[in-house]
């Protein structure tokens, strides 16, 4: 089995505007918009030229413009805690989602801290919601307003959830209305059959993005061997019916992890369970751990039988498993993510079986480095050191190839 992840890396790769700086571009703009009703009075900044066009075309339709839907835009934008306080911060050098939930997790943290790092005292309210409002959200005065813990909590999820909403909508109606002119021939490489065409793929997809772009660019992709692990884009959702998941890691210690739940929405883990997002890297996982123990079930019986001698078959488990024809073995390949240790439970499940190689595609030398520091903190230096070289080797770094132009047309 082939098992690809992919993650925000990808769709940059295709030249699509899904950094985090982008959506922000984005929103300027359209707050822009809304306030001023003229596009020609706007100051488009930064933003990416191909949003820019979709915007300007979209002016004309009367019924797919931002005009007609300013109800919708301002309902998500106007006083939204969150995309008040990310226009206003200082967010220079940091471009990846990874530093937008590092944000979010700031603030949860203060907030948790001022609960709970005195005396658990809940009568902490003004003095937390004083330091909060200096540190963090001064942009927002009526969050003073505010009269209780629980109303500020609920504020910002509410919030984090009309943001995560506009990304949705400026992912379905803006990036994926995007041509994409290249495409990655590891990509293309990895997913077709092993003869070289390009029927229905069994290769599986851990897709980490939100967007369709392996789906509508590499045609031979089926839906149903993709896992949407943070859920899907759809035009057709709502605040409430949105299942992209966009939050923080676990930041407690073990011991409080079960006892103060009160940020437990904001979590990663949470909104995956809540929101229903895919799971089916479970099912691959399990495939491959079968397989595994189908093969140690065999040695065992083969040393039972005295075929080959307790030395050397000891001596392949588990160190050359992959040497040994008798273990199916199985193929990870990871491509555009940046191997945060927020995806630690999902990376290791994949990564730790030692009848899986793993391939993690690097853009350059300096994102080599990033990757294999990450990957530290997600599988410990011991388990990097063993599984990158000799007879235990099961991870390999390889520099991506060039992206191509995409002769095929695929939109």
């Amino acid at each position: 089995m082939n098992i690809l992840i992919i993650g925000n890396g990808f769709d940059i790769a295709h030249g699509l505007p899904t950094k985090y700086v982008n959506f922000l571009e984005f929103v300027k703009v359209i707050k822009q918009i809304l306030n001023t009703k003229n596009l020609n009075e706007v100051n488009w900044g930064s933003i990416h030229p191909e949003v820019k066009y979709i915007i300007e075309k979209n002016a004309g339709n009367i019924r797919n413009n931002l005009f007609s839907q300013s109800v919708i835009w301002s309902d998500l934008l106007d006083n939204n805690i969150w995309i008040d306080y990310f226009l206003q911060n200082d967010m220079h050098g940091k471009e990846n989602w990874i530093d937008f939930e590092s944000e979010i997790s700031d603030v949860i943290k203060s907030l948790d801290y001022d609960i709970h790092g005195g005396e658990n005292d809940f009568d902490l309210y003004d003095e937390m919601m004083k330091n909060l409002s200096n540190e963090y959200l001064d942009c927002h005065e009526q969050l003073r307003k505010l009269e209780s813990f629980k109303e500020l909590r609920d504020r910002l999820y509410e919030d984090l959830n009309k943001l995560i909403r506009a990304l949705e909508l400026y992912l379905t109606e803006y990036v994926s209305q995007i041509e994409c002119k290249i495409i990655s021939p590891d990509i293309s490489k990895i997913i077709e059959h092993e003869d070289g065409t390009k029927g229905a793929t069994t290769s599986k997809i851990v897709c980490f993005n939100y967007t369709d772009t392996l789906e509508r660019v590499y045609k031979y992709c089926r839906t149903e061997d993709i896992d949407y692990i943070h859920g899907k884009a759809g035009i057709n959702n709502t605040v409430e019916t949105n299942n992209m998941v966009l939050g923080i890691d676990e930041f407690l210690p073990v011991d409080r992890q079960n006892i103060h739940t009160e940020f437990v929405a904001f979590k990663k883990f949470y909104q995956r369970i809540y929101k229903q997002t895919g799971c089916k890297y479970k099912e691959w996982v399990d495939k491959i751990r079968e397989d595994y123990y189908s093969y140690l079930q065999k040695q065992m019986k083969e040393i039972n039988r005295g075929e080959n001698s307790m030395q050397d078959s000891l001596n392949r488990l588990p160190e050359s498993v992959l040497r040994d024809q008798k273990c199916k073995r199985h193929n990870l390949y990871i491509f555009g993510h940046s191997l945060d240790v927020t995806d630690k439970d999902i990376l290791r499940d994949l990564i730790l079986n030692d009848n899986v190689y793993t391939t993690i595609f690097y853009h350059n030398k300096d994102a080599m480095g990033q990757l294999i520091t990450n990957l530290v903190k997600i599988i410990g230096e011991e388990e990097l050191i063993k599984r990158t070289g000799g007879r235990t080797k099961t991870i390999e770094f390889k520099q991506q190839q060039a992206m191509i132009l995409n002769e095929a047309g695929y939109q």
